[in-house]
């Protein structure tokens, strides 16, 4: 109790005590021409413009601030964004577990589709397996919070990250190479080079190879007793991509990119709780309870510490073409992706669990947008999405399942200008899905063939207005949904590859956007509160077994700030602080054991109802999240040294929905980071060190 009171009153204690610091400077640096940073230009309306314009809750980071706090791949937002859960799928070694406000699916399989969209200069990345990004050569990272899909892509109902790389420069040749060096023998090659092939070609091309050793040492015994020792968790990555820009006039470009990963790293180790642990280390892996490994054990039931053969191999490769134009006052773009994914996954997951995936995917994107110079502007576009893919499993038992998606949109967004302060905007989305799975189990020879079509309106509504230049504020209403899909097992003829239907929100939003001091302090602020229907949920069933269902209604509700303040002319500070708060507001019996687990939930006491299914936490939702970073840059001795520190801090929460056993609690504590950086003037090279969870936390994300 006194741990999680600390967790709790220190961050909140500390970012009032430095607010208040802040607004104590405010008179006396009420004069000085500082600007706090750089102005990031965003595209999440379909056209260019600012974090501090639109009426959707929006982080965005440049290519700067993406190096200097550290962020390498898509999991490093963690504590980025206001109320971002992010973590490898269990058992997997590249697979996306994302929430966003509490909206999340962390089903990696291909039977379930992503909450939170992730998409690569405009693709839509279909499978969550393969989606965790090394970050190359980007210019910036879009995160956006709530619904999407009436201006673009393909509609999720928790949000979405947009990775936009940096295009092919034209009448530019250089080049640029990046090493690390790091603990657990790591080492980095990231490169770069652009070439211009006359005045209106260029290409860019970059590589990467990513190496470290694993963090977690096998000691099996009995007859894998040669193995001990044996170094798992490892990191293996190389990838590869190539973009090319030719322009055939001031009004059109064409852009076309490849890009190829293989990702051979070590699938996260399965390992028990602390508390349980032999030798009290989470990171060696011994067999539990006095066991001994034999190898008379089919592969199938291996325990732990005595399961060794952890590998994985995924391989994305994608192909994108985009034409961009202009005709008169109107901008069109033709937008086509095509990405294929494999898999070969061998881990263990409370069994030892295999796993081939053969996916791919087409996408389709065509965008009319205007350019009046009046009020009235719009978006308009049509989305075509077309998924084959196939998994092949083992955990326990074979399963064969097959899925094809076929997906199409008409989106309509627009903005006008009521008076000079004043504007509104609303767009609505049509989406049409066809479903078809054909899964199998092999050892029962269960089976299911079907056809689902789903079809869904969604919109939203924004009025904001401009209280002076330097503040705006708005209020949204908007919708969004995911598609039904099925239960990737089948344990039983009663709970065989099931269907869940579709899960729809509704969201509403209170936000100000503002900007103080002559741009000296901004200060973001936003509430929100979800009404969510249908909730699709994995777990244990009563006479079911593990499966998914559909949760009634769940409501969740939170608030939003990040701040950044150009504390002197070399210090900027920056803050970021969420809070979430959700809750089942109506659910079955039945669904209320699926919830609890049967009843496993320490506060049913074994029985299953209602009322204690109701008081559970929402899985991968702490009650909040914060941040805290200082950048200070100087000049020092013929060159520029830049250096970042940032604390960040989160409450406890579940990562399975039955709130239990005790080590689905994840409890992390305080995190520091810092980045040190070095660069000469009128030199082509840079040093940096930096570290990583400095105070050496040891805690885990997921849990069965």
């Amino acid at each position: 109790m006194i741990i999680n009171e600390r967790y709790i009153t220190s961050p909140f204690a500390l970012f009032f005590l430095i607010f208040l610091n802040i607004l104590a400077q405010t008179e006396a640096f009420a004069s000085d021409e500082i600007e706090v940073d750089e102005v990031i230009t965003v595209t999440p309306l379909g056209r260019v413009t600012t974090t501090q314009e639109v009426p959707i809750s929006i982080t965005a980071l440049s290519q700067d601030e993406l190096e200097i706090r550290l962020i390498e791949n898509i999991v490093d937002l963690q504590y980025q964004t206001p109320n971002i859960s992010l973590a490898t799928s269990t058992g997997t070694a590249s697979g996306a577990r994302i929430f966003i406000r509490g909206v999340g699916e962390d089903e990696s399989r291909i039977s379930a589709d992503p909450a939170v969209g992730i998409y690569v200069d405009g693709i839509y990345i279909g499978r969550q397996v393969g989606a965790l990004f090394d970050l190359v050569d980007l210019q910036r990272i879009e995160v956006l919070r709530g619904p999407q899909g009436s201006f673009y892509g393909r509609n999720t109902n928790g949000g979405a990250i947009k990775l936009i790389t940096n295009e092919p420069e034209l009448s530019e040749d250089h080049a640029i190479v990046k090493m690390t060096l790091g603990n657990q023998s790591r080492f980095d090659v990231k490169a770069t080079a652009n070439a211009s092939l006359g005045e209106s070609t260029a290409v860019r091309i970059n590589a990467l190879t990513k190496n470290r050793d694993g963090f977690h040492t096998l000691n099996p015994n009995g007859d894998f007793a040669e193995l001990t020792g044996k170094n798992v968790g490892s990191k293996a990555v190389k990838a590869f991509r190539i973009g090319f820009l030719h322009e055939y006039s001031d009004e059109w470009k064409i852009k076309l990119a490849y890009d190829h990963t293989k990702d051979s790293s070590d699938p996260i180790p399965d390992s028990t709780a602390a508390t349980n642990d032999k030798d009290k280390n989470i990171f060696t892996i011994e067999p539990i309870n006095d066991s001994t490994c034999s190898s008379a054990t089919p592969a199938n039931f291996l325990s732990i510490g005595c399961f060794t053969n952890y590998s994985s191999e995924v391989v994305t490769k994608g192909i994108s073409v985009n034409i961009h134009g202009e005709v008169n006052e109107y901008v069109l773009s033709f937008l086509s992706g095509y990405r294929t994914m494999t898999d070969e996954l061998f881990t263990r997951i409370g069994f030892p669990y295999t796993q081939a995936t053969d996916q791919q995917q087409f996408s389709q994107e065509i965008t009319i947008s205007s350019n009046y110079t009046g009020r009235f502007n719009f978006v308009s576009g049509l989305y075509y999405y077309n998924e084959n893919a196939q998994a092949d499993s083992v955990f326990a038992i074979p399963f064969e399942l097959g899925v094809n998606t076929k997906a199409k949109a008409l989106f309509f967004q627009s903005d006008l200008s009521i008076t000079q302060f004043l504007d509104f905007s609303s767009g609505v989305r049509y989406t049409k899905e066809t479903k078809d799975i054909d899964a199998y189990s092999l050892s029962t020879g269960l089976n299911r063939v079907e056809s689902r079509d789903f079809s869904n309106i969604t919109y939203d509504l924004a009025l904001k207005n401009h209280f002076n230049d330097d503040v705006m504020g708005y209020i949204s209403y908007s919708t969004g949904f995911k598609s039904g899909g099925w239960s990737p097992d089948c344990f039983s003829a009663a709970a065989c590859f099931l269907p869940v239907d579709e899960e729809e929100l509704t969201s509403m939003e209170f936000g100000v956007r503002s900007d103080w001091l002559k741009n000296r302090l901004r200060i973001n602020a936003t509430y929100f509160l979800n009404y969510y229907d249908h909730q699709q949920i994995a777990s244990s069933v009563p006479g079911l077994g593990f499966t998914r269902f559909n949760v009634d209604e769940t409501e969740i509700s939170g608030l939003e700030f990040e701040l950044s303040f150009q504390w002197t002319e070399s210090l900027v500070v920056n803050m970021m602080l969420g809070t979430l708060s959700g809750e089942y507001k109506q659910v079955s019996l039945d669904q209320a054991g699926g919830l609890t687990n049967n009843g496993l939930t320490p506060a049913c006491n074994g029985i299953v109802t209602i009322e204690c299914a109701l008081g559970l936490k929402l899985k991968n939702s702490p009650e909040y999240k914060a941040s805290l970073g200082f950048t200070h840059t100087t000049g020092v001795n013929g060159g520029t040294l830049v250096s970042h520190v940032d604390f960040s801090f989160e409450d406890d929460s579940y990562s399975l929905v039955a709130n239990a056993p005790h080590n689905s609690l994840t409890s992390v504590g305080t995190l520091i980071n810092a980045y040190i950086a070095f660069e000469p003037l009128n030199e082509k090279w840079k040093v940096s060190i930096f570290g990583k969870n400095l105070v050496d936390h040891e805690y885990a994300r997921a849990a069965i």
